[in-house]
């Protein structure tokens, strides 16, 4: 059955200053939370699961993920199994030779419960995780010893995005075809906020600056989901290659209301990580 469906996505409005967002803590100096302007814009969203989507040509791709963590919440259990199998889920579907795991977010009432003050709500703003310039910087960061190793080879960050209850109604994931996605669409943004020892953005610990790609419209956007994802389904989404050409680089995405959603739906629990995958 085709699920297509028309919803309306925030992107924000072009702008000559330079961009920024504070998370989950108080600007200095008296400046906004953000001085990025909301830009909401009606699109159609297509059932990826009627296409064949690959990672390196869209940007993305929905794939068979069955983890065996009992407790997704728990930052023990998730370094012992889970990210042990997104490694392995990412290497298998990519044919890289190495994966690893960072950054967690998890998202939903249990997330926000667990880890109090986090980022727990679904994104509501069009972005890019990374940018031209800023996913260089984690190939150093994540591989530490191993750089050297490894230097030289394509590389990337690719998400694994995955629901934690389904079917997944409230807020689903979308994603942009980067073959859509044209460079004055993407706006490089600093974001702001803090993190804790586990990695998460929870609101304490030291203050972090990321750069992140914020979004403007273009009418030539092809959008996607898939619509009532399962726990034994994931999305593989590509946010930096260092490839210059021939792949797929930067995959826009967001949330969205599916205007298709019962009244009653189960609130949306998900988690995503960030690997870096090397070839």
């Amino acid at each position: 059955m085709n699920r297509t469906v028309k919803a309306t996505l925030t992107y924000i409005a072009p702008s000559t200053e330079p961009l920024y967002n504070y998370y989950l803590m108080e600007p200095p100096d008296g400046r906004k939370p953000s001085n990025e302007v909301p830009d909401p814009r009606e699109v159609t969203i297509r059932d990826l699961r009627l296409e064949d989507c690959r990672l390196d040509v869209q940007g993305f791709e929905l794939v068979s993920f069955r983890p065996t963590v009992e407790d997704i919440y728990d930052p023990t259990q998730r370094a012992a199994s889970f990210d042990p199998e997104v490694a392995a889920l990412v290497k298998r579907c990519t044919g890289a030779i190495e994966a690893r795991v960072f950054s967690p977010f998890l998202r939903g009432e249990e997330a926000q419960r667990r880890n109090p003050g986090s980022i727990s709500a679904p994104s509501a703003f069009v972005h890019v995780d990374f940018t031209h310039e800023s996913g260089p910087m984690y190939f150093e960061q994540i591989l530490g010893d191993d750089a050297n190793r490894l230097r030289g080879r394509r590389y990337a960050i690719i998400n694994v995005w995955r629901p934690i209850v389904g079917p997944l109604q409230d807020r689903p994931l979308t994603l942009c075809d980067a073959r859509t996605v044209r460079a004055p669409d993407l706006a490089r943004s600093k974001a702001y906020s803090r993190m804790d020892d586990q990695g998460l953005n929870s609101g304490t610990g030291k203050v972090y600056e990321a750069e992140t790609y914020a979004v403007t419209y273009n009418r030539a956007h092809r959008w996607y989901f898939a619509p009532e994802m399962m726990p034994d389904e994931a999305v593989l989404l590509k946010n930096y290659d260092s490839a210059l050409s021939g792949v797929s680089r930067f995959t826009p995405h967001t949330s969205f209301t599916d205007p298709n959603s019962p009244a009653s739906l189960v609130p949306r629990a998900s988690i995503e990580v960030r690997v870096l995958t090397v070839w």
